[in-house]
């Protein structure tokens, strides 16, 4: 958003960088508040563990990322590469990692606690419901349906990934804007129509498949990039440079499937709590 407004160059690659730490940090207020919120609702309103749930928040990703990172990390030093990461930046992502990421996201999850939770529109029974036998796997169609949202994205996807690693300079970062809002838009309204299709034959176990509908793009992506490394990366010359083509592209992966993810289960939850608030019962 701010390349495309003009606060940031396309060619100072190094800027975006910077830019995506701070904002991932400063956003940790927003995700602890976000996640204790959505588990006291869940548990009706019970603030027992916030600080355990904010831990958790603060170091999945980053921890997944850290790992990634530290494995292809020695496969460079072990092949004696000038690409390798310096010990001196692992000491300072990590510092900002404990010292301002993992305190924003506790202060964020702090306020969380203190927040109401969402209340029930309906009053939900003890005993859950008998799920009726399903003509086909309702899995299959949650991960089918991420080919969708791929497909908003998937001709951006050839520039951005001919500018990460063929040197190419991006520049169309409005048109990239408008395509990532699409790509929300289409993983929510996705989500929103098999959470709808679960719900209609009584499925009601749509909290992990409206996550999974619209995270499942990210199979996709990963899929392309190995279709990217076997047609168009023919100069990549040995294993570890393969390796570390594959280990990024499983971060950015993995990352996007939680972006994702959520904006389908947050579109979700609003409007299974729509639906349900519109229903009048005795």
């Amino acid at each position: 958003m701010f390349a495309a407004l003009g606060f940031m160059s396309p060619a100072s690659r190094g800027t975006l960088i910077i830019g995506m730490l701070i904002f991932y940090m400063i956003l940790g207020i927003a995700a602890g508040y976000v996640a204790v919120r959505l588990w006291r609702t869940i548990g009706c309103g019970d603030k027992k563990g916030w600080v355990s749930v904010s831990w958790k928040v603060a170091c999945c990703f980053p921890g997944i990322a850290f790992f990634i990172l530290t494995t292809l990390n020695f496969l460079l030093w072990g092949s004696h590469s000038t690409g390798a990461i310096p010990f001196s930046l692992f000491v300072v992502l990590i510092f900002m990692w404990f010292c301002i990421s993992v305190p924003l996201t506790l202060v964020g999850g702090y306020f969380g606690a203190k927040a109401p939770h969402i209340e029930y529109p309906v009053r939900t029974n003890q005993i859950p419901r008998e799920i009726p036998a399903q003509k086909y796997p309702s899995w299959l169609l949650v991960f089918g349906a991420g080919t969708l949202p791929f497909g908003t994205l998937f001709i951006e996807l050839f520039f951005i990934m001919s500018s990460i690693w063929m040197g190419r300079v991006y520049y169309v970062f409005g048109f990239l804007l408008i395509v990532f809002i699409l790509l929300v838009v289409v993983c929510a309204e996705v989500s929103l129509v098999l959470t709808y299709m679960h719900l209609c034959v009584e499925d009601w176990k749509w909290w992990w498949k409206s996550f999974f509908a619209s995270g499942s793009v990210a199979i996709y992506i990963f899929l392309y990039s190995v279709n990217y490394l076997i047609f168009e990366l023919k100069s990549l010359s040995g294993p570890v440079s393969e390796a570390l083509y594959l280990g990024y592209s499983l971060l950015m992966a993995l990352a996007i499937m939680f972006a994702m993810g959520s904006v389908g289960f947050l579109s979700s939850f609003w409007f299974v709590h729509y639906l349900f608030s519109s229903v009048k019962l005795d």
